[in-house]
């Protein structure tokens, strides 16, 4: 069950599920005064920077291109929730349940990372500015697609722990 929408609203809508630390850093990440934003913003492109929030929580800071959909893959997850906020530019987001893919590539742990064959039966949707996109472990996910054609693209991951 994959949650999608404006960040304020969902930081709303999940005000009960004590995740006042991954909102408190997405409103930092927006905050053009912050460190935290002007980290982001200064990234050289390609970049995937780890950032521990605590020991057991953390970010990856990206910058892109988004690119053709045929470059990308499915993926999912089974230790960590993908919190996926975009901060400046536009990426199509797509979204299939794992139960109805065939796996490419086996769980690896150490990446806690599943690939799935491509498919064209996904759930297409697109995240602007401000827009949060929360996938769960069922929620097989693709992204870096280019929307209308490739752009930059700021955007920060935060990994929870299901547990």
């Amino acid at each position: 069950m994959a949650i999608v929408g404006n960040i304020y609203k969902l930081e709303q809508f999940l005000k009960e599920k004590n995740l006042e630390i991954v909102f408190d850093y997405f409103k930092q990440a927006i905050d053009k005064n912050s460190d935290i934003h002007k980290r982001i913003f200064n990234l050289p492109v390609g970049s995937f920077e780890k950032v521990m929030i605590t020991d057991d929580i953390f970010a990856l800071e990206q910058v892109f291109y988004t690119k053709d959909r045929q470059e990308c893959f499915i993926e999912s997850h089974k230790t960590y929730i993908d919190f996926q906020l975009i901060l400046s530019g536009n990426e199509q987001m797509e979204y299939v349940d794992i139960d109805k893919l065939e796996v490419e590539n086996k769980y690896d742990q150490e990446k806690d990372l599943i690939t799935y064959k491509l498919v064209e039966n996904t759930s297409k949707f697109l995240l602007q500015d401000n827009d949060l996109a929360i996938f769960f472990p069922d929620d097989a996910h693709i992204g870096l697609p280019k929307y209308k054609e490739s752009e930059l693209v700021y955007k920060t991951v935060i990994k929870f722990p299901v547990e």
